[in-house]
């Protein structure tokens, strides 16, 4: 039922055409003018300081973005995180951890990972926290909706230095030192409308704050398209550093046995992928890039919770529904965390195999900027 909503907003936003599909977007675009006003509302209140913003006793980054859906932010604070961390500095990550199950949400602080051990399942923690948890040795994730309180909690708890927001653009309570901003560069502002109309969080004027813009995906557009863009950013912020980045494959692993091959594993092969992100299209790219022959996509809602039913299809697609040799399926890292618990060991199985693809976020222009201005601020 969810999956049938998510496909038909989907739908509407992306001009389908029919009277009914017409209607909802009117609506919407209605909707998203009053959506407007109280995001232009709330960040006048900011701005006139007639709402306190607080300042941490330690420096604070944030990354985070301006649509909804996926843009690269996890990649980001991974390897931001890790560079501090190799500096020297004590840092910890804060994530609003969306996604949680509801039941999961008593504590408003949850410790996911102490820096040393995991203390949280990924339902308890979300997929995001949990994968961070997972990819960030020694440095400590915490969950929770308000970070001021999360914030102070690691500084007390962690002795942190250096606080990374995951998603922290929009939380304006908190005073940031960096603003850094992730932009797909394939689909930088959606549909160009805000929510529900679109997928924009805030207007486009409003990453006139960011310190830093650093572009994704830059391998998956025309080097023409990618320079207008920066055209627009420099415009509309002129003291900003642009990066540019790609997500680089690294090597795929087994979701049962946890067995690494090459990314030449998939080139030629017939292949069913499947996801539950904000932006699949780059991920079946990507695979496409490799080789990969996708004879299906299965694309499920952002932050979807399979069940074994989700694994069936899959299955009887790679076996049965295709002519000639049996197809794999591939993920993605984020899908691979929420398919724990239907994959386990204790789990029955369904697919042979699972195959989830490891990817890094790769700084190809401006690295020395980045990392110049990411330090200035310690």
């Amino acid at each position: 039922m969810r999956k049938r909503i998510a496909d038909f907003y989907l739908a509407c936003l992306s001009n389908e055409r029919g009277k009914v599909p017409s209607l909802f977007r009117s609506l919407f675009f209605i909707l998203s003018q009053f959506y407007f006003l109280a995001i232009e509302v709330r960040w006048l209140i900011y701005r006139l300081k007639l709402a306190p913003q607080t300042r941490m006793a330690c420096t604070v980054i944030s990354v985070g973005n301006i649509t909804w859906g996926g843009t690269g932010k996890t990649p980001a604070v991974t390897i931001i995180a890790n560079r501090l961390r190799e500096v020297g500095k004590r840092v910890t990550v804060l994530s609003r951890g969306y996604g949680r199950k509801k039941k999961d949400r008593k504590s408003d602080i949850l410790v996911v990972c102490n820096g040393k051990k995991l203390l949280a399942s990924s339902d308890e923690a979300g997929d995001e926290p949990y994968l961070l948890s997972k990819t960030l040795a020694g440095i400590p994730i915490i969950v929770g909706k308000n970070r001021i309180k999360s914030g102070k909690y690691a500084i007390d708890r962690f002795g942190t230095q250096v606080l990374v927001l995951d998603d922290g653009f929009q939380y304006w309570p908190l005073k940031r030192d960096l603003d850094i901003v992730t932009l797909d560069c394939s689909n930088p502002y959606g549909n160009g409308y805000l929510i529900p109309r679109g997928s924009l969080r805030e207007p486009i004027s409003h990453l006139s704050r960011a310190d830093i813009f650093l572009l994704t995906r830059t391998d998956l557009v025309s080097r023409n398209d990618l320079d207008s863009l920066i055209g627009e950013l420099e415009t509309l912020n002129p003291n900003c550093v642009i990066l540019e980045s790609i997500h680089s494959p690294r090597y795929l692993k087994s979701a049962f046995s946890g067995e690494k091959k090459g990314l030449d594993f998939v080139n030629g092969k017939k292949v069913v992928a499947f996801s539950s992100i904000g932006n699949p299209y780059s991920f079946e790219k990507t695979l496409e890039g490799l080789g990969a022959k996708i004879v299906k996509n299965f694309r499920f809602p952002d932050h979807h919770n399979y069940v074994r039913s989700d694994l069936r299809k899959i299955e009887a697609t790679c076996k049965t529904d295709i002519e000639g040799p049996e197809a794999i399926a591939v993920t993605t890292e984020k899908d691979g965390v929420r398919l724990e618990t239907v994959v386990s060991p204790e789990a029955d199985r369904h697919l042979w195999e699972i195959w989830i693809l490891k990817v890094e976020l790769e700084i190809v222009q401006g690295k020395e900027k980045w990392l110049e201005k990411i330090e200035s601020y310690l």
